[in-house]
């Protein structure tokens, strides 16, 4: 009986250390969380939410699509409009080696916080010649409301890059449904080729500026060899 006991007593132990290592793990994992916000479309309005009418059968998808790179996709065809009413698209892209892309929408609390640092951010990636940054809102033409809010937000936080209302259509519409997380952040090189993988969530952190800096650096490339 003695022999029986030690058993159950080594077996517990081991239990109880397995559920510390566990616990820490999460720890660290909640501890990540909120060095950078992210907030998930579906945990937001539908309307708020990119107006995906298949967004719950693409939602399967998202674990594959947000751990494949999108080294080798490239930035649909599509129209916009920036905060004063001139015209974006491809061609503009075309201008310069690194296109820097911040996707949000309007009722993304972690994307409009981060815009009080995003002027900052902006400036300095423009800095670099023949580097670019603009934003893209991708649901500011769905319907009078998000209009009003986009336009109130662009009062409020001033930004001095372009702040595009991007036309949520075609093959941009498509692209953009399989934007799980927001913000996310892209680079596109001269071609409109996708660089690196999306950053997800606030360019605050360090971490996230360096892996925009790696990208930008390897689209600069890419144009370069182009």
């Amino acid at each position: 009986m003695k022999k029986i006991n030690k058993y159950y007593l080594l077996i517990l132990a081991g239990l109880s250390l397995a559920a510390c290592t566990s616990n820490q793990k999460a720890d660290r994992l909640s501890d990540n969380k909120t060095e950078t916000k992210v907030e998930n479309k579906e945990e937001v309005p539908a309307k708020q939410a990119g107006m995906n009418d298949h967004s719950k059968a693409k939602k399967e998808e998202s674990t594959e699509i947000s751990e494949k790179s999108d080294s080798n996709k490239k930035l649909p065809v599509f129209t916009s409009k920036d905060q004063d009413g001139n015209p974006f698209s491809n061609e503009d892209i075309a201008k310069n080696d690194a296109t820097v892309i911040n996707l949000w929408f309007t009722g993304c609390s972690a994307c409009i916080e981060e815009m009080d640092e995003m002027n900052d951010i902006a400036d300095e990636i423009k800095k670099e010649d023949g580097v670019d940054f603009v934003s893209m809102c991708t649901d500011v033409n769905y319907d009078d409301s998000t209009k009003e809010v986009y336009s109130r937000i662009m009062k409020d936080k001033k930004p001095t890059y372009k702040a595009l209302a991007v036309d949520y259509e075609g093959d941009m519409k498509d692209y953009l449904e399989g934007i799980f997380v927001y913000p996310t952040t892209i680079v596109v090189d001269k071609n409109g080729k996708i660089i690196g993988d999306p950053i997800e969530g606030t360019l605050i952190p360090q971490e996230q500026k360096d892996k925009l800096k790696e990208n930008i650096n390897k689209a600069i490339e890419s144009s370069k060899a182009s």
